[in-house]
């Protein structure tokens, strides 16, 4: 079917099938964007119109039929993961998270802040990716509709809103989902939600948490300089201050198998700490529980024994649940040492650490 208005754009329905006819019919919608047409294609969530983003009169095109002020940005639209490259140099640790999560899905991430900000979506829908890697250019596809109306979720739906107006519907059924995808801004030490779709905000946030629980017995000495250093070396790592960690997500605590609450870490331990640059002079132990463990994403021991004692408390962490030198050895109790065992501790909680911080 073919519709034909008074503004003389012939709006092509590209029914797509099965087979070697399928991937014909998408080569011919692909061919259409390329030429500079303007083309409805369905996504999981709604359909969408593409057009080539490095094309002026596409994106003038598009711009008014969406009736979307010129200069406002739209979003990428990528068939892999591996294209993101092209458009985002570097991915904040919040981005590789969601995308980890969501993609593909429905989901759009904004990268950065500023004029230097780009929003990328990586659909999950046969049709949509098969369609944006025949194009082979950098597509572009806003919700088929205009501001404040309910976005198309069938090739009729655009027909009603865009018959006459764009070059083609590319017709892949109802969209699965009928709702629209969310949207996410994500940077160096922070995210927001720009939009609430079929994923919120509660959703966003649950998959942005990492719990770090570090135990030895009695959460006065070890687990607590773990604690502090893996602060230190997590926001080196990730290039932001300490206090930005909970913003993306990160918390870390510790506890004891055999601790009492509300305990002060070991004079020692403070003072070894202080000497290497860390404060747990605030720090105040508690004991290990199973709300802990199990709310724990990853678990690390300093010893076997308390790793064992662990497992047993909670049977359903068992995996999560490790020690804390990837070699698999014990690092050993400086109570009742002199300060320069706590010192030899500290170093090689560092250096375990230095390894562990990265898969974090």
């Amino acid at each position: 079917m073919t519709i034909i208005t008074e503004m003389g754009v012939a709006t092509k329905t590209l029914a797509v099938g099965s087979g070697r006819e399928s991937l014909s019919v998408i080569q011919e919608a692909a061919e259409i964007l390329v030429s500079g047409g303007l083309v409805a294609f369905p996504t999981e969530t709604v359909y969408g119109i593409g057009a080539d983003a490095d094309n002026p009169e596409a994106i003038r095109r598009l711009c008014e039929v969406k009736q979307r002020p010129a200069g406002k940005p739209f979003s990428v639209h990528i068939a892999d993961e591996a294209e993101l490259s092209k458009y985002v140099r570097r991915v904040p640790v919040a981005g590789r998270r969601l995308m980890d999560k969501f993609w593909p899905g429905p989901l759009t991430i904004v990268f950065g802040r500023g004029d230097g900000a780009v929003g990328v979506r990586l659909p999950a829908h046969a049709v949509a990716t098969a369609f944006i890697r025949a194009c082979g250019v950098t597509v572009v596809a806003p919700s088929a509709n205009v501001a404040n109306d309910k976005p198309a979720s069938s090739a009729g739906e655009v027909l009603e809103k865009f018959g006459g107006k764009i070059d083609a519907v590319l017709d892949g059924g109802l969209a699965p989902l009928v709702q629209s995808s969310s949207v996410v801004r994500v940077w160096r030490n922070g995210w927001e939600m720009l939009r609430t779709g079929i994923i919120t905000e509660s959703m966003i946030e649950r998959a942005l948490k990492r719990h770090v629980l570090f135990l030895c017995t009695g959460n006065s000495c070890r687990s607590p300089i773990a604690e502090a250093l893996c602060r230190k070396l997590l926001a080196e790592r990730l290039k932001v201050n300490e206090k930005d960690l909970a913003a993306l997500g990160y918390d870390v605590a510790s506890a004891g198998t055999a601790a009492v609450g509300g305990g002060k870490p070991s004079q020692s331990a403070t003072t070894a700490a202080r000497e290497a640059s860390l404060d747990i002079s605030g720090h105040r132990t508690q004991a290990a529980t199973i709300d802990l463990l199990r709310n724990a994403d990853k678990v690390f021991a300093m010893t076997e024994s308390h790793a064992a004692s662990a497992r047993e408390m909670c049977p359903s962490a068992a995996d999560k649940i490790e020690l804390l030198d990837p070699d698999g050895d014990d690092i050993e109790d400086p109570i009742g040492y002199p300060t320069d065992r706590f010192a030899k501790v500290i170093r090689r909680i560092r250096k375990c650490l230095e390894v562990q911080v990265k898969e974090l």
